[in-house]
């Protein structure tokens, strides 16, 4: 069986549409190309009015105050607020045990990869600050040390 080229089904798809434009033209008749005619005429003519009307409105409705209780309940929750609040879900021994592998369980290594880079960055970033702390902690006295001798 020959395999089919994207580039067969695009000569496929060209053959087909100036089939379809060369027969859709040869065919119209005087009446079609009236209808035609008046119908992106009209477009052309009143286009421009539409969208100042359309211009008109969203003026309107950026001027006008908004309510309080106009607001979502999805934009009532800032991204600002969310930032810092990673929370990583546990796996379960219920996923990993006797469940028969089908079509919805796909991707299921890939979350658990997922949540272990997210623990492993996580533990990270926590060692480093427990690491700096001490340091800076040190460093504060040592200098407070050293100036309060000189001092004296």
């Amino acid at each position: 069986m020959a395999s089919i080229t994207w580039m067969d089904n695009f000569h496929t798809w060209a053959g087909n549409f100036q089939r379809n434009v060369e027969q859709s033209v040869s065919k119209m008749t005087l009446n079609d190309y009236i209808r035609i005619t008046i119908l992106l005429g009209g477009y052309c003519l009143l286009r421009p009015y539409l969208l100042q009307l359309a211009g008109r409105f969203q003026a309107k409705d950026h001027d006008r105050e908004l309510d309080p209780d106009e607001m979502s309940s999805a934009a009532a929750v800032s991204p600002n607020s969310l930032r810092g609040q990673v929370q990583v879900p546990e796996d379960s021994e219920e996923e990993e045990e006797g469940r028969a592998t089908t079509g919805t369980d796909w991707g299921r290594n890939a979350r658990r990869r997922q949540r272990q880079m997210i623990r492993r960055i996580l533990e990270a970033e926590d060692k480093l600050k427990a690491e700096a702390e001490p340091d800076s902690d040190k460093e504060i006295e040592e200098f407070l040390v050293e100036s309060m001798v000189r001092i004296l």
